[in-house]
């Protein structure tokens, strides 16, 4: 056989080829190639392994050969008992076993069940025939004498001596192709209907530094984290399940989708409908909490220590990945933290786009890595694994194989370390030690090690990657460990269809705003609005009323308000200033027709709010974006909470720059920290049932995109 031929064959093929030929199986294709071109020149003849065909007939040519010769010295009538004249020893090179996996074993398996179907049906009809062949020769007359000698030996028909040997033949063929599967694999790719249970084991979450810790406790206030400071150790246990969703035909809006049957339908930042692969992850963990607590001045972090042991968390997170390009459209969480008081706090929210720990910028996706069972496909993509194999050269996420092994739980599976090179020069380190098991698409088995701490930073953090780590990062330090093993498994039936464009997907610039809208900055963001009180009515009116003004002396020297709330339904602003010499503050206004008067004003702490209108990007205008946000049917869950009737609650219109760190919860739902950011936020307030709730929804000012929305509830004071 050439070179050539070779070479179109599988390497699995080649290796079933090199065994047959009792050659090496291990090896590249080159080197396997190499090896039977080698073997095959003439002056190293070798014999060709026989087919399994031939082996069955040549064993039972010499069994009738056999049986034959004995005939002619009995008499004609009298019955044939096999007898196995000689044992027939099948050697194998022990030396040489080596037991790989298969990556196309579903097409060798498929000829081989359908020669034992055959096989077996085929040797069934000739047994039958055989007993009726054996029965109708037998005499009459024949003693009872010989029956019981017949009954007590051991009488075999040359067809059952063939089914036997079949039988043997096909399993020791089937061993034969298990143990030369290729060791080489893709991982499996994620179907609908994938689903699997997983148990976290004891894990922990340790947090220095109050910047660091605030991140935890700003989300989350107001709850019993508010008197957290400083250091936070968490330990965590529990179960878990990830699914791959698979959607009915009522899941899609568009008929034109119904062709990507196990899609669902979800809209997107600019509330646009899209065709998304959903995915849903339930965690049901124990959490004992441990820190330190405020002095009695709220200023200072005490020494003094803390336990709230015994808490429960349970969380679903509903995530949708476009079919076109897998990147996240939507995440929707659902979490609520009971204490061991039986005080628990509920909490909803919904991010569009990938991070799932708003507030730290580009670091959020790396933390999420120790949160939920990798997607593999994802990682690795098309990558040929194997042991021994490595990640490319200069690759960000560094990885290797290890020799598959036989873990007690998992079975025959693949270690891989992976490691994430520009965090360990820069921030920490980030590592994953995974079990792959090749026919499921998420790891068996992952333990994370992550730490951040940007005092960490090494001589060689290239410029982007520190300077990332300065914007986003906070003071302070992060460490995760975190070890999950999955329990059980379930296979789908449908591949997800990935990279498939649709009808109905919606273009780059459908139902987005152009540039054309956009207004550049006076001393405050432009509102337009003739539906309601805007605000240049209330800043005209202040600048004329009260000309001397903390506020108005602040906007005439070249300040501006940064932040600014409208009581929607009321007429009333509460605007904040900041000036060009960094000092800033508040001014609380009523308007009556023409007039308007000061309710409250007052100063903010130096250094609270720099100015930099310089950054100030031009907007759209709050009359647009707050018309836009609060649209019937575009944001359901927003239209639900702004617009639901009841008398207590309070929905607040305004706008914010963000200009130095994030403080708040509008800048804990932007994806980018960088100065300049402009939104829009609507918030509500309310109490029902012996709870108080918290809304809170956030737009990006200059392209109209929305960040997202969360909801808290706590128990009533």
């Amino acid at each position: 056989m050439d070179h050539e031929a070779l070479n179109d064959m599988k390497a699995s093929e080649l290796k079933i080829m090199c065994k047959g030929m009792g050659l090496r199986v291990s090896g590249s294709k080159s080197e396997l190639i190499n090896r039977i071109i080698e073997a095959s020149e003439p002056a190293r003849k070798e014999e060709s392994v026989p087919s399994m065909d031939q082996a069955i007939d040549a064993l039972l040519d010499r069994h009738d050969k056999s049986t034959k010769e004995k005939k002619t010295e009995k008499k004609p009538h009298e019955i044939m008992e096999a007898e196995i004249v000689e044992d027939t020893e099948i050697k194998s090179d022990e030396s040489e076993f080596e037991i790989l996996l298969l990556d196309d074993d579903v097409e060798e398996e498929k000829p081989l069940r359908e020669l034992v179907e055959n096989k077996t049906q085929e040797f069934s009809e000739k047994l039958e025939e055989e007993k009726i062949r054996t029965s109708a020769s037998r005499k009459p007359s024949e003693s009872s004498e010989t029956k019981n000698k017949i009954g007590n030996k051991l009488t075999i028909t040359r067809m059952q001596l063939a089914a036997g040997l079949t039988v043997a033949l096909l399993l020791s063929a089937s061993l034969w192709i298990v143990l030369q599967r290729d060791s080489s694999f893709t991982v499996q790719p994620v179907r609908y209907g994938d689903s699997i249970q997983f148990s976290i084991q004891q894990s922990t979450i340790s947090v220095e530094g109050d910047d660091m810790v605030s991140i935890v406790r700003d989300s989350l206030s107001p709850s019993s984290f508010d008197q957290v400071c400083s250091e936070v150790d968490v330990e965590i246990s529990g179960t878990g399940s990830m699914s791959v969703e698979e959607g009915s035909d009522q899941d899609t809006i568009f008929p034109s989708d119904l062709d990507h049957r196990g899609a669902f339908s979800v809209n997107d930042a600019y509330g646009r409908a899209s065709l998304a692969v959903k995915q849903v992850v339930n965690h049901d963990i124990k959490v004992d909490l441990q820190g330190k607590t405020w002095r009695d001045n709220g200023v200072e972090c005490s020494n003094a220590g803390w336990s709230y042991p015994d808490n429960q968390l349970l969380m679903q997170t509903d995530s949708y990945r476009h079919i076109s390009d897998k990147s996240v459209i939507r995440t929707e969480t659902t979490a609520s933290f009971s204490d061991s008081d039986g005080e628990s706090t509920e909490l909803e929210a919904t991010t569009f786009g990938s991070s799932l720990l708003p507030g730290l910028g580009a670091i959020a996706p790396l933390l999420s890595v120790p949160l939920l069972p990798m997607d593999l496909q994802d990682f690795f993509e098309n990558e040929v694994l194997e042991e021994g194999a490595v990640s490319d050269e200069g690759s960000t996420w560094e990885w290797s194989v290890k020799q598959e092994r036989n873990d007690p739980i998992h079975g025959y599976v693949y270690p891989i370390s992976i490691s994430h090179k520009e965090i360990e020069h820069c921030l920490g380190y980030i590592t994953l030690d995974i079990l792959v098991n090749p026919q499921i698409p998420w790891p068996v088995q992952q333990t994370a090690n992550i730490r951040l701490d940007k005092s960490l930073s090494k001589s060689d953090c290239n410029v982007f990657a520190s300077a990332i780590s300065d914007a986003t990062l906070p003071e302070g330090r992060l460490d995760i460990r975190m070890d999950m093993t999955v329990t059980s498994a379930e296979k789908g039936n449908t591949a997800v269809n990935w990279y498939d464009e649709y009808d109905s997907k919606p273009s780059p610039g459908d139902d987005r705003p152009t540039s054309a809208g956009k207004r550049d900055w006076a001393s405050h963001m432009p509102d337009e609005s003739d539906s309601r009180l805007n605000i240049e009515e209330t800043v005209a009116c202040m600048t004329a009323t009260y000309p001397t003004s903390d506020a108005s002396v602040a906007v005439d020297s070249g300040g501006y308000f940064w932040k600014a709330n409208h009581l929607l339904g009321d007429m009333k602003w509460n605007l904040s200033w900041v000036d060009t010499q960094d000092s800033s503050g508040w001014i609380h206004l009523s308007m009556d027709g023409q007039e308007c008067s000061i309710i409250e004003s007052g100063q903010y702490q130096d250094g609270e709010v720099s100015w930099d209108k310089t950054s100030v990007p031009s907007t759209l205008t709050l009359d647009y974006l707050g018309s836009r946000l609060l649209a019937q049917g575009r944001y359901s869950q927003v239209e639900q909470v702004m617009f639901e009737e009841n008398a207590a609650k309070t929905n607040i219109l305004g706008y914010r720059v963000l200009s130095g760190e994030a403080d708040d919860l509008s800048d804990l739902l932007s994806s980018d920290l960088s100065t300049g950011i402009v939104t829009v936020l609507a918030s509500s307030e309310w109490s029902q049932s012996n709870r108080d709730y918290s809304f809170n929804a956030v737009m990006d000012a200059t392209t109209a995109r929305v960040g997202g929305w969360i909801q808290i509830s706590t128990a009533s004071d």
